[in-house]
């Protein structure tokens, strides 16, 4: 998939779809489904680089590998700086939808903003459409058990452990991505290796505890048990998300992973002694072993 960053660009035949895709959940999927239908126009994501703080729910790279896997050809990262952010919402249109990506097609949700002060929406879109020869599409907010389906919902079960739900707004299971690092030893100490993520200050984590988990490693698919916290029988200084493969051995260090989370099993929690660890992570397996071979 090509990225395209800065302004200097120019591209054809663009079938677009603008958004902040923070959660890419099921509701973004349904305009990346549009402009994928086209199949004579480029699928391009277009989104704003730098306009969020906050901790993401996937990290650029990881929203990357979403986006290729649908099939999306293109991301354009347009910077969100002074200059950007003063531009007109009509010359946001004529400049960068038109000039510097030809668009034929625009996919927006409903409550879409741009342009200075964020005074350009979806009826100004509608306006220039015939002049500028586009089509617009214009996707209501998608709603499931009557709540709107949104970053916002999905960062609230995300904290609360709820991973059935966010998976399922979500429209396929959260995960975290990494390269796996060397960790304290202390799962090889007590007969249970582990394989350990560092993931980033800005990424978005669940609830500190214990889950079960599928992973992708090395071309192959594991049950696991993961740990997502400070590991407070052992007291670590930062936060990791360690994962126990089930029916694995071997060496996994360096190697990039993929840890899908599907159901939470506890909280994270302080045990007396490492033999008393030792219990509980044995029965966190066949726990976990019983949920996922239903799956």
């Amino acid at each position: 998939m090509e990225v395209i960053q800065g302004l200097g660009f120019k591209i054809e035949n663009s079938a677009v779809s603008l958004g902040k895709f923070d959660g890419f959940h099921r509701g973004h999927r349904l305009l990346l489904d549009r402009i994928l239908q086209q199949k004579e126009l480029h699928a391009t994501v277009f989104t704003f680089d730098g306009i969020s703080r906050d901790k993401q729910i996937y990290l650029e790279g990881e929203k990357r590998y979403l986006l290729q896997k649908l099939g999306i050809e293109r991301e354009v990262l347009f910077p969100f700086r002074p200059e950007t952010k003063s531009m007109s919402p009509e010359e946001f249109i004529e400049k960068i939808l038109v000039q510097c990506m030809d668009a034929k097609l625009i996919c927006i949700g409903e409550d879409f903003r741009f342009g200075k002060e964020r005074q350009g929406d979806a009826a100004l879109l509608e306006k220039y459409a015939e002049k500028y020869g586009y089509e617009l599409c214009v996707f209501p907010k998608m709603k499931e058990a009557g709540e709107v389906i949104s970053s916002t919902r999905i960062r609230r079960e995300l904290a609360e452990g709820s991973m059935e739900t966010a998976n399922r707004l979500l429209g396929e299971p959260y995960f975290v991505s990494g390269e796996v690092v060397h960790g304290n030893a202390l799962g090889r100490t007590i007969g249970m290796p582990t394989a350990n993520l560092l993931p980033g200050e800005q990424k978005l984590l669940p609830a500190y505890g214990v889950y079960a988990t599928r992973v992708e490693v090395g071309g192959q698919t594991y049950s696991g048990v993961t740990n997502v916290g400070v590991k407070p029988t052992i007291g670590s200084e930062s936060v990791n998300v360690e994962t126990t493969l089930l029916h694995f051995d071997g060496d996994l260090y360096g190697k990039p992973m993929k840890v899908y989370f599907l159901h939470f099993l506890r909280p994270e929690q302080r045990f007396e002694n490492l033999e008393k660890l030792k219990v509980q992570m044995a029965y966190d397996k066949s726990r976990a072993e019983m949920l996922l071979s239903h799956q």
